[in-house]
């Protein structure tokens, strides 16, 4: 125990034992000790939020200029966003009748082509930008807005994406309203339990002329208008950070270096001849002349002589070359991708070094991110609550009979593009025959929905046999090998 330790439990004993058992607990672990090698270690600030609180503004802003400026901010949305999201991601709904489905199904298929209330895009385009902005700056919003009835929408519903900056982050502190009791945390409106209850929103995005011309009020919307999408990584978190934070440093890094492997080269291509000497002077006057007449060097060029004076001395200007940059680059660029959960040949491009192996054990670990990304933030957050407020409106405004509890939702997810689509097919129908995955999963894994597979298959072979015709794809008749299949032997057929 030491001197203040002792001194300390002559007035509180007890208080002085708790911090010696403490500090003998702390003995056990290397990481939490007090010293030379963990003093790069930073204080934590407690809580996700007051972690987020002091650090998204700048993350956000240095986030989206790496992304303005660098391949690798631009590359790492492009690929996340594309994934997550494409044209091909599938909502089926399903009534209690085959016409209830069916009518359901052809009034969101109409709905979702005219749901931006800016008429620009579609939902998947829609949900697109709104990952691309989440993933740039931390987190996004979706304000699922009423429309009037002569607007002749589909669906009187209508959908708006905006950025993370609408949420007044300045909000962060407990607020009475009238008829509510809360208190809000970075602009987000928290009940009893950390419930949602609102968002406090800007009417204008901060940045934009107009709101620099006032000073910008939020107001709060209630969170059944509003989906905010962001990925929680702790607990109690109620706002999101750029998917770039834990590598801006090392890509800033990389940039520069990058600048400066640019700069070298050019100076490594200028191999030329400096021409020095000397040149009297008859007086003061002349030299101030000479001084002023000198045409300075500022930039080099190849195949450069430079006379810097009237001399006697050539001496040649070859820097020396670098060759370890190639290692240098490709471990900072492995480490750039593996914290922003991509593959190497994703951020890059570079398959020199690839196989098939390499690829489709790197692409495992990638697709099972993406999977969480999907379920876990993209359908809950935003899809789920979405579909909710198209039924409850088309029901409302009587495109649609019954309750929301006679629909049933499926979400098909794009699918995986295959590495090599033969082994990949040939394992998913071992894996179909051999029961580990029904046919209706093997289906839904390519970013098919199985019921308009199966409808449609059903209208091809109907289309077919009434034409006559046999084709090779017809695995009725033909084998994979494209031989007839025969009709099995029959008992009486063996008998004789």
């Amino acid at each position: 125990m030491s001197a203040y330790l002792k001194a300390l439990s002559l007035v509180a004993p007890g208080y002085a034992m708790r911090i010696a058992a403490a500090r003998l607990a702390l003995r056990g672990y290397d990481g939490a000790q007090h010293g030379r090698r963990t003093s790069s270690f930073r204080r934590d600030l407690g809580s996700a939020n007051a972690e987020i609180g002091q650090a998204l503004p700048v993350l956000r802003a240095r986030s989206r200029e790496l992304v303005r400026n660098t391949f690798i901010g631009e590359r790492v949305l492009s690929i996340l966003s594309t994934h997550i999201v494409s044209p091909d991601l599938t909502i089926r709904i399903t009534g209690r009748s085959a016409t209830a489905t069916r009518n359901a199904q052809a009034l969101w298929d109409e709905w979702l082509q005219a749901c931006d209330i800016e008429g620009e895009t579609g939902l998947t385009g829609l949900l697109e930008l709104a990952i691309r902005s989440s993933l740039e700056g931390g987190d996004s919003i979706i304000r699922m807005i009423d429309r009037p009835l002569r607007e002749a929408r589909p669906v009187p519903l209508a959908l708006f994406v905006g950025e993370g900056d609408l949420i007044d982050h300045g909000r962060d502190s407990a607020i009475q309203t009238a008829g509510q009791t809360g208190r809000a945390r970075l602009g987000v409106q928290l009940g009893d339990f950390d419930e949602r209850l609102g968002y406090w929103l800007f009417a204008t995005p901060p940045g934009e002329p107009a709101a620099t011309l006032t000073t910008p009020v939020s107001a709060l919307v209630p969170r059944a208008d509003v989906c905010h999408l962001f990925r929680r990584k702790r607990a109690g978190q109620v706002r999101g950070v750029p998917v770039l934070a834990p590598v801006l440093m090392a890509a800033r890094d990389y940039g520069d270096l990058m600048d400066a492997l640019i700069v070298k080269s050019r100076l490594e291509a200028s191999i030329g001849l400096m021409v020095k000497g000397t040149r009297p002077l008859g007086n003061i006057a002349q030299a101030a002349d000479a001084a002023g007449n000198q045409n300075r060097i500022e930039s080099l060029r190849p195949g450069m002589v430079n006379y810097l004076n009237e001399g006697e001395d050539v001496v040649p200007f070859a820097p020396a070359g670098n060759t370890a940059f190639e290692p240098v680059s490709r471990a900072c660029l492995l480490g750039i991708a593996a914290g922003t959960g991509l593959t190497y040949h994703q951020l890059t491009g570079d398959l020199t070094q690839a196989n098939y192996s390499s690829l489709r054990a790197g692409l495992i670990e990638f697709r099972r991110d993406l999977a969480s990304w999907q379920w876990n933030t993209l359908i809950p957050q935003t899809l789920a609550r979405i579909v909710d407020r198209f039924l409850d409106r088309a029901i409302l405004a009587g495109r649609l009979r019954g309750t929301r509890a006679d629909y049933r939702i499926e979400y098909v997810m794009p699918a995986n593009e295959p590495v090599d689509p033969k082994k990949d097919l040939e394992a998913d129908i071992l894996a179909v025959r051999a029961g580990r995955m029904s046919p209706q999963d093997f289906i839904g894994a390519w970013g098919r929905d199985w019921r308009t597979v199966v409808d449609e298959y059903a209208e091809f072979m109907g289309l077919i046999d009434s034409k006559n015709l046999a084709l090779d794809i017809d695995a009725r008749n033909r084998t994979r090998t494209g031989q007839a299949v025969t009709e099995p032997a029959t008992t009486e057929d063996a008998n004789v």
